[in-house]
């Protein structure tokens, strides 16, 4: 199973709208978490949407028009409504998903696009997300505006935002995909603001059940002039096997640690 999460920025400019096409045609993912977005339609192909437009939510924020959206490649979907943040937030459940032959829970979707103030609004999303039943395997990603790693002491950048994680592993059970595949390294550059193309900003992550490291295969974020020119975001890839790794037997809590340690 192959999860992407991508911050299109603004919907993508008007007449390059091929975001969704790339993403499908590099990476092609089973789960895919889209933030300002323009309405799916926009970058797919009719034949593909006429295929699949009942495995996609998508929500604009305010009178804007991009937004979040959620794409589920099987399985059935259904939309989770969302009380606050309509269009920065958007999620679905999904039953008879093929990753249920490996994990029997359905599926809770979660794709954010923090709005500001970053961090009161990522507090009180998790809060709503505190109030979901807990009977679901729950996938969050997305564009955090924050920054959603633990970096070296060496590091350039030195802004810690483990508030963030410590809430995601103690109350959700989840761990950073990128983290947990890529540990003693650095944090990759998720983020090019168009006036510091160089800073390693670190915003844009998946996170899923810690349970799922067994499964983790690899964590990516794709770097290439064709993203660059599509977006100031990078597309981030996790991508696990349905047959658990015997060598993945490293504790999880030792990942934190692990990562903080320099390379």
């Amino acid at each position: 199973m192959k999860i992407a999460t991508y911050n299109l920025r603004y919907g993508g400019k008007a007449g390059q709208r091929v975001h969704w096409s790339q993403i499908f045609e590099v990476a092609n993912p089973d789960i895919f978490l889209v933030q300002e977005t323009c309405h799916p339609q926009q970058y797919v192909t009719s034949r593909f949407w006429e295929s699949h437009w009942h495995q996609v939510q998508w929500a604009k924020v305010g009178n804007n028009t991009w937004g979040s959206a959620v794409f589920v490649r099987s399985g059935s979907v259904k939309k989770i409504e969302v009380p606050q943040f309509e269009g920065n937030v958007v999620g679905v459940e999904v039953e008879g998903v093929a990753w249920s032959a490996v994990r029997a829970q359905k599926l809770r979707v979660i794709s954010i696009h923090a709005p500001a103030p970053y961090k009161p609004s990522m507090n009180r999303i998790l809060d709503w997300l505190a109030t979901l039943t807990n009977d679901a395997d729950l996938i969050i990603g997305g564009d955090f505006n924050l920054t959603v790693g633990v970096r070296h002491p060496g590091e350039q950048q030195q802004d810690q935002d483990l508030w963030l994680l410590k809430r995601l592993r103690k109350e959700f059970g989840l761990m950073s995909c990128w983290q947990a595949a890529n540990p003693n390294r650095n944090l990759t550059q998720t983020l090019r603001w168009s006036r510091d193309k160089v800073t390693p900003y670190h915003c844009d992550g998946i996170f899923v059940p810690a349970a799922w490291y067994r499964y983790l295969d690899k964590c990516e974020v794709l770097t290439s002039p064709m993203w660059e020119e599509l977006s100031d975001h990078n597309p981030v890839i996790a991508t696990f096997s349905e047959e658990s790794n015997p060598s993945a037997d490293t504790p999880l809590s030792d990942i934190t640690l692990l990562s903080t340690l320099p390379s």
